[in-house]
């Protein structure tokens, strides 16, 4: 009975043994595993970080064209609303009913058309419409820059 209660003590000691060696190479294994997650993680805020200076740079880049764009569209049609500035358009005399016959001296620009001035009013308005057009357009490409950036 001795001899069971000694073999069942030693047995039992080895058994403690071979856990404590288990657990330990299980805590070894799950500091290898939260090392390399925390290197991968690392590396992924790294390439965000450089993403973000990417995009960044990319705002403040079409930003700048876009106010660029504005700023001039607004000079421009503020000047031809004052009448600082014209806005000459090409005409096809034929089908301008009214007009009279020019019979005057040739000129270097016969055969280009008859040009005609826009009020001002109507020209700043055409400056508008095309400076929001140029605003949209740096808008679309500022967008699109920023899709294909995010996207690789």
């Amino acid at each position: 009975m001795i001899g069971i209660c000694i073999g069942w003590v030693i047995n039992g000691w080895r058994m403690g043994v071979e856990l404590s060696d288990l657990r330990a190479d299980h805590a070894q294994q799950l500091e290898r595993i939260a090392a390399a997650q925390a290197a991968a993680i690392g590396e992924q805020q790294q390439i965000r970080d450089r993403l973000m200076q990417q995009l960044a740079a990319i705002d403040q880049q079409r930003y700048q064209e876009l106010t660029h764009a504005q700023e001039n569209a607004d000079r421009l049609a503020a000047d031809l609303a004052a009448a600082r500035q014209r806005l000459r358009v090409r005409i096809d005399p034929a089908s301008c009913s009214g007009m009279p016959d020019t019979t005057g001296a040739a000129g270097l620009d016969d055969g280009a058309g008859a040009q005609a001035d826009l009020h001002p009013a109507v020209a700043a308005g055409v400056v508008r419409v095309t400076g929001r057009a140029d605003q949209c357009r740096a808008r679309l490409t500022a967008l699109q820059e920023w899709a294909r950036a995010v996207s690789r």
